[in-house]
């Protein structure tokens, strides 16, 4: 007999199909499995056959408060979904650096240099993120093991389904991108290599989430360990793959380090010409148009520096003539096209590896 003091919040359809097979003997699991299979979520369907319990005993079923595992999957859902968003974002980064250093395009002129300067962090990011990703990938599915109905937590749908607007989008706006460069003839190729990489990286985040959606207490145990592995190979394969590409191009730290040495010794030489010069138009009258040193320079202030920031050898300043003098320096690494030039560097400051002298006009503006 029905008890009115129970409020009972289920759909109609539901109470009233319930309560018929119910009345015929039906029991719970069958009308679980029935219902679920018709399109009703499990959450409803359990919680109908609450309320039809409640009605008939006069007794609401508990609801159980809110327990340090769920608190704790929270943490993991929030931590995996963030560090998913940064290393995928820093893969496709670095990818396309690769893509503009190594197919070359005239108009951009991008070098070694820019790759470089922009690079580092992108690997940063993929160094730290990617491994957290794994780990707190891995403490969620440890658990869902014991625990199979942790698969369906309503965080995890509510950041999966985020996840998935979020490669969604990404890939109409490349297919945008790609169909408006066709409408113009702008294709080139290496824009469809980009946009290949956008396509591929989330491309695979969309198929991998969509698929875990429908991963429930009833979905087999193997089938998901085999498509996590396959995804956790595909994309540790990736990671590394173009972390260590990323390492060959741009170079290692300690080659970094003596790069951006060799870097500051010409920026050095500069600030040391242009002081020359600056010297060499504002002298007294009968001072000599060179000055005897380069200690004198930085005596009166013209120039910070006169010794290497990497060795600390003195840079040295030879007189050729009245106005004429020749400026030297020791480097680590010879400077190319695609190596160690800095964009928009006048090509008199190239270097070779060992000692380099520039020939330089006290009474002319140095080349930058």
């Amino acid at each position: 007999m029905s008890i009115p003091n129970i409020p009972n919040r289920t759909d109609s359809r539901l109470a009233e199909f319930i309560a018929a097979t119910k009345s015929q003997g039906a029991s719970d699991e069958f009308l679980a499995a029935m219902l679920s299979r018709r399109g009703w979520p499990l959450d409803d369907v359990y919680a109908a056959l609450a309320d039809f319990w409640a009605q008939r005993t006069g007794v609401e079923a508990p609801q159980r408060a809110a327990s340090p595992e769920a608190a704790r999957d929270a943490f993991f859902h929030l931590l995996s979904f963030v560090t998913l968003a940064i290393w995928a974002t820093a893969l496709g980064a670095v990818l396309f650096d690769l893509a503009n250093f190594l197919i070359p395009d005239p108009i951009s002129g991008y070098s070694a240099h820019n790759l470089r300067s922009v690079t580092a962090w992108n690997l940063a990011a993929l160094g730290v993120a990617f491994p957290i990703y794994l780990l707190a990938m891995r403490v969620l599915f440890s658990e869902a093991r014991k625990t199979p109905e942790r698969l369906q937590s309503g965080i995890r749908k509510w950041l999966t389904y985020l996840a998935l607007l979020g490669t969604a989008g990404a890939v109409i706006g490349d297919l945008i991108l790609f169909l408006g460069y066709f409408l113009l003839g702008e294709l080139t190729s290496r824009f469809l290599v980009k946009e290949a990489i956008v396509l591929a990286i989330c491309g695979g985040i969309f198929a991998y989430y969509l698929t875990s959606l429908r991963w429930d207490r009833d979905t087999a145990a193997e089938k998901q360990r085999a498509c996590n592995r396959n995804f956790a190979a595909l994309a540790l394969a990736a990671v590394l793959s173009t972390f260590i590409a990323g390492i060959a191009v741009g170079g290692t730290p300690a080659t970094q380090r003596m790069r951006e040495a060799d870097r500051q010794q010409v920026r050095d030489l500069q600030t040391i010409a242009q002081a020359i010069h600056d010297r060499y138009n504002r002298r007294a009258a009968g001072e000599p148009p060179l000055p005897p040193t380069l200690a004198a320079l930085k005596e009166q202030r013209y120039v910070e520096r006169i010794s290497s920031p990497g060795t600390g050898g003195a840079y040295l300043f030879h007189p050729k003539g009245e106005n004429q003098y020749e400026l030297c320096a020791t480097f680590s690494m010879a400077d190319g096209d695609e190596s160690n030039a800095e964009p928009y560097r006048s090509p008199f400051w190239k270097h070779g590896a060992g000692v380099s002298c520039y020939l330089l006009d006290a009474s002319t503006t140095p080349p930058l």
